[in-house]
Parts: structure tokens; sequence; C-alpha cells
């Protein structure tokens, strides 16, 4: 007599699976939380953690095509197949293409994948010194390099009929920074200079926030540097 296996009670059958994801740059490695999820062409609303992580749950067992959507970047489409109660994770590195993204978003990104500008991003998450981006310039509107730096914590811009000059709050009164363009000493520098060509600015107010590459006998009057995107 041939037997048929019994079916499992409805307690054991879960019916419940899930995929846990983390969205990034491929290049860059930044997180990317304004994505549009799909599972199956439909799309689903879901939180993306500020590490770009997500979690999908009570999905049903078997295969699904799990699709990540992101202005300016290369569609990523993942099959997967499920069995009851399992949870995937998954990576989902992300091809940049620009696509639809306007001109100052793809430029402000290529350029931190650029040696000089990494090192820009390196000392700007280190922490210490001012930092001023391009989006932020753009942002804000600054026409001179006076204007980007007058919000600064601890610098002052002071103008006269004549001229402006700027100086930092805890430097000797005629002691004035130093400053750096595109990583070589620059003799003098203008708080009238125009600001349509840097892409980038660091501001060290004095020895104790200054980084290597930049210390030197005028340390103590503060750093300025400045980088511009028409340095090779």
């Amino acid at each position: 007599m041939q037997l048929i296996p019994a079916a499992a009670p409805a307690s054991a059958q879960t019916g419940k699976s899930g995929l846990i994801g983390r969205i990034f740059d491929e290049k860059t490695n930044q997180v990317l939380t304004d994505v549009l999820l799909f599972v199956d062409s439909t799309r689903h609303e879901v939180a993306i953690s500020s590490q770009g992580r997500f979690v999908l749950s009570n999905l049903v067992p078997g295969h699904h095509r799990v699709e990540i959507r992101a202005i300016g970047y290369r569609p990523h489409v993942l099959e997967v197949a499920l069995v009851d109660g399992q949870v995937l994770e998954r990576e989902f590195a992300m091809f940049f293409t620009g696509d639809k993204l306007p001109e100052l978003a793809v430029e402000a990104r290529n350029s931190k994948l650029l040696p000089r500008f990494q090192d820009f991003e390196r000392r700007r998450i280190n922490g210490l010194g001012a930092y001023i981006t391009r989006d932020e310039i753009a942002a804000r509107g600054y026409m001179k390099i006076g204007e980007a730096v007058r919000g600064v914590k601890g610098v002052r811009v002071n103008c006269t009929e004549v001229d402006c000059i700027i100086h930092m709050a805890r430097a000797p009164t005629n002691c004035f920074p130093t400053y750096y363009v595109d990583g070589r000493l620059a003799r003098s520098f203008a708080e009238s200079t125009p600001m349509n060509d840097v892409q980038g600015i660091e501001v060290y107010r004095g020895a104790a926030e200054m980084p290597g590459e930049f210390t030197g006998a005028g340390a103590m009057c503060g750093v300025i540097v400045i980088w511009t995107r028409a340095a090779p």
C-alpha cells in the first residue's frame, strides 16, 4: 500500500520570507536613500535607513524580481529565490550614469573621485577645520571668497574703503592667513576673488586644527586652502 505524506500543519507553514538590502554608489560607497523599490514590478513603500539599508518582510516563498531605481543611476535588478522562512541579505551597488541629474550635481560627484578632491573629502570627514563645498557655494550664491568665509566661526572679514582683509579671530593683529591654491602656496589672495572657478575651500583657524599638509611658519595665523576646477 502506498503511503501519502501528510500535509504539514498550518502552524508550520509560516509563508513568511524576507530580504535585507543595502544600497550604495559602487565607486564612492556613498549610501543612497532617495530610491524607489519594486518587487515583481510592484512598487513597495519601504523605509531606507541613513545607512542605506532596508527590510522587505512577509514575502511569499518563491522567485522574486527586486528592482532599485534612483535618479542618476542605472536600475539595479536582482532575481532571488526564497524558501519558507528564509531571509536573505544582499547589497545593491548602483552604477552612476548622471541621467536626469543637473550638471552641477554630476560635476560635484565626479570631483570627489579625483585624487586631490578625495583628500579634501578625507580631511572634511575628519572634522578639523571648516569646509565650504561647491554645492554650498551654489546654494548660497557666494560671489567672492570673502562672502564664503565670512560665515565661518572664528573668521573675520574686515573691510575698508579700499579693500577687505580676512583675519582669524584668535590670530595676532598683524598676522594674516596663508593661502594655498590647488595645493600650492600662494603669495597673496584677495577677499574679492571671484568664486566661479572654486570647487571647495578649507579654513584652518590656528595650529590646533592644522593638518600636516599645511603646517608651516604661518600656521598660527591660519590657513585658507582653495581648490579650483581648472587645475589638472
